[in-house]
């Protein structure tokens, strides 16, 4: 038995706050237009997708009413409604999606429907009269939400959220935009946009972000939605990137990049080290200074930043423990001054107490010996649904606990350290009532999950992450059984259940494979599933095969399996050849998609085969060896410093193409319009020097055209403006 009830810990740990993180703009500075909206998408894409069903829980915390803790904040009306009274008449509350779901026709379609940035709560009247319509200026005044006026086309929301509705648009047109299977959604100058991936009016809404900036009330939308989904809404953090992409404004002549916070981890009275390059196309001498304070409005400490070339540094002064830091860099260069967005810190509180470990907690025993009794106990985080977590403590039976805490969304992978009330809900042994919450570290392995039998399933594996082979499903109709469908193994029943964060939608009469921590309530055990990778369908009697060979970097090749695949096998540096004299230096399986191994080598060059043999799956099953050619080569590396210039850019008669090229390569030219209708298909042999294209749009009417360049290299994208 683990025992560790003795055990006393004095060691620096952060709490969650909702936190700015230094950095998080990294990579944005210097750029506008396309180039800063690409920067953006690349941060912002790829956060953790809710269910829409789930945004009523997020609402409570991201639009509550700072008066009354029990409502929230209708968008249109700007009345206070109790947080739980949904419905489709008079004020009860309908959830609005800002960007009209039918502008792309997206309902139902994840991630971009339950994405909590583009929904707000509103009243169901006059969610049915804003409908889908364009936000512009000007109409009749509307009976509910009088600060609201309307047309048959055109919607313009009151003044106190105009800024509100502009950025949740602009968010929307940043985050997608056509990657991985997703619609690409662009804000317009015109009305009439239904059903078109559009939304207007642009001119109106960039009025609006000017009008009404962010305030208090948006900013901690923010930070709760990014708690949730572990993305923000850029334009929030900072108006300016607005007019910086579509409004045509020029990038500041200062550029603060690469914005560093050391350590990473504040410790309490120990000062913090902020680090940036800061440069300036001017002839004028660069001088910075940081701005700090304890609120985000109330910035009144400056400490002068030294230099060492383009590379400024100054010391925060330390700070007691459970305080939040906010500061800003702001630079000038005699001419022109340029800041940051207001990044912060926390310095983290000083554990000193006594641990109990999960293992202890659970007592081996239905009832918990600590039931109703405040612990303090610590474990890595395995699954996040949103109001409720799981914590496991190594691998096995009798190590994993359910956290019951709304808001706290911790990352699948963080190390933690929790405070609270053991109770005993209807036979589920769980934490409640949290009062403290210390972050170890992230990304973390997690514990191999327990193989378990449908029909066999135990007290000891309550909370644990688990695992089912080749189950057949039995009931797929999980939309009449609270999200649940069953799979068996021969053993008996089990319940999976589709969550808030994941849904799966299996057919009766497959087998699946089957992930996830271990729920027990209603008097029934069920596995929660939290990512795609929780479910392989089919029995599985074959090895693994190669799918995908990508090179990262030069030094770096991702490999993708068409399953999982076993830890010891696919980490073992012999089981893969690269020829042409590349060395394979080590071999790495991702810490969550264990389909994935990542590969590092020597530098690639050209053109090389891989060869993998002797990696296993979860289920013994040894792949038979395999050959993937694969080239490092791109077609930005034919093209003279990487670039190829199209211009100008919004067009009115010409476009053109110019590039230099290192040597002869064939090009496949593609214009489409917005609905994909190929306009100008063209092959074009490029030689060696300057290469220039160029083609009549004088005929062609005004919006946007998709222009794709495509070689056996690799494919280039633009996006075309014709006015």
């Amino acid at each position: 038995m683990k025992k560790f009830s003795a055990l006393v810990l004095v060691i620096l740990m952060a709490s969650m706050v909702f936190a700015q993180q230094t950095g998080y703009y990294n990579g944005t500075d210097g750029k506008n237009g396309e180039e800063l909206k690409t920067a953006l998408n690349d941060i912002i894409k790829g956060h953790t997708p809710y269910s829409y069903f789930f945004s009523k829980e997020i609402f409570k915390l991201s639009d509550v009413d700072p008066e009354n803790p029990d409502n929230v904040i209708q968008v249109y009306t700007g009345f206070s409604h109790p947080n739980g009274d949904y419905g489709n008449s008079g004020l009860q509350l309908n959830r609005e999606h800002v960007w009209a779901k039918s502008h792309g026709n997206f309902a139902d379609l994840p991630p971009m429907y339950g994405d909590v940035h583009n929904l707000k709560p509103s009243a169901s009247s006059v969610n049915q009269d804003k409908s889908n319509l364009d936000f512009d200026n000007g109409g009749i005044q509307h009976d509910i939400a009088t600060g609201c006026y309307f047309t048959d086309t055109t919607w313009e929301a009151r003044d106190e959220v105009k800024g509100d509705i502009a950025r949740i648009i602009f968010y929307m047109a940043t985050r997608y935009e056509g990657n991985d299977g997703e619609m690409d959604l662009e804000v317009v100058d015109h009305n009439h946009t239904y059903p078109l991936p559009q939304h207007g009016k642009l001119s109106t809404l960039l009025e609006w972000n000017e009008q009404d900036p962010p305030d208090a009330f948006e900013r901690n939308r923010n930070n709760v939605i990014f708690q949730f989904q572990k993305n923000r809404n850029p334009f929030i953090d900072n108006p300016e990137f607005v007019q910086l992409i579509w409004g045509e404004v020029s990038p500041n002549p200062i550029s603060i990049d690469d914005v560093q916070m050391l350590p990473q981890i504040a410790v309490a009275e120990e000062p913090v080290s902020i680090k940036a390059t800061i440069t300036s196309i001017t002839n004028g001498e660069v001088t910075a200074s940081i701005f700090w304070g304890l609120s985000f409005d109330d910035l009144t400490n400056e400490i002068q930043m030294s230099a060492s070339g383009d590379e400024f540094s100054a010391d925060i002064p330390g700070q007691e423990e459970d305080a939040t830091i906010y500061y800003k860099i702001v630079a000038t260069d005699g001419e022109f001054e340029h800041a940051t967005v207001v990044y912060n810190y926390y310095v983290p509180k000083v554990f000193n107490g006594t641990l109990v470990s999960i293992y202890d907690i659970q007592g081996q025993q239905d009832e918990s010996p600590y039931n109703e009794q405040i612990v303090s106990t610590s474990g890595i985080v395995t699954g996040n649904f949103g109001d409720n977590y799981y914590i496991q403590d190594g691998s096995g039976e009798w190590n994993g606990l359910f956290i019951y805490e709304s808001g706290r969304n911790p990352s699948v992978g963080d190390s933690v350290i929790i405070t609270g009330e053991i109770d005993e809900y209807y036979g589920k042994t769980e934490l409640k009532n949290v009062t403290d919450y210390y972050f170890i570290s992230g990304n973390n392995t997690l514990p191999d999950p327990v193989v378990v039998q449908t029909g066999n399933v135990s007290e000891g594996y309550e909370s644990v992450l688990v695992k089912v082979n080749n189950a057949l499903c039995t009931d797929d109709n999980y939309q009449a059984n609270f999200f649940m469908w069953t799979v068996n193994d021969g053993s008996g029943d089990l319940r999976i259940h589709n969550t808030a964060v994941f849904e799966y939608d299996p057919s009766q009469g497959e087998y699946y494979t089957v992930v996830g921590p271990m729920n027990y309530d209603f008097d029934e055990w069920k596995i929660e599933l939290r990512f795609e990778s929780d479910v392989m369908s089919g029995g599985d009697t074959d090895g693994p095969v190669l799918v995908e060979v990508t090179p990262v970097i030069n030094t770096n090749i991702k490999i993708i399996f068409n399953e999982d695949v076993e830890e010891s096998s696919a980490e073992t540096i012999s089981n893969y050849t690269v020829d042409n004299g590349i060395t394979v230096e080590a071999a790495m399986q991702h810490a969550f998609n264990k389909s994935q191994v990542n590969l590092t080598v020597t530098p690639l060059n050209g053109d090389y085969e891989l060869t993998v043999q002797n990696v296993e799956d979860t289920f013994g099953n040894v792949m038979e060896l395999q050959n993937f050619s694969f080239s490092y080569v791109g077609i930005e590396e034919l093209l003279q410093n990487g670039q190829m210039k199209v211009y100008p850019n919004p067009a009115s008669e010409q476009i053109h193409i110019a590039f230099d090229a290192i040597e002869d390569f064939e090009i496949e030219i593609v214009i489409m319009d917005i609905t994909g209708k190929q306009i100008i298909s063209d092959t074009y042999m490029a030689g060696t020097g300057a290469n220039k294209i160029s083609y009549d749009f004088s005929g062609f009417s005004k919006g946007m055209y998709l222009l794709n360049i495509m070689s056996e290299k690799g494919k280039l994208n633009y996006k075309l403006i014709v006015k």
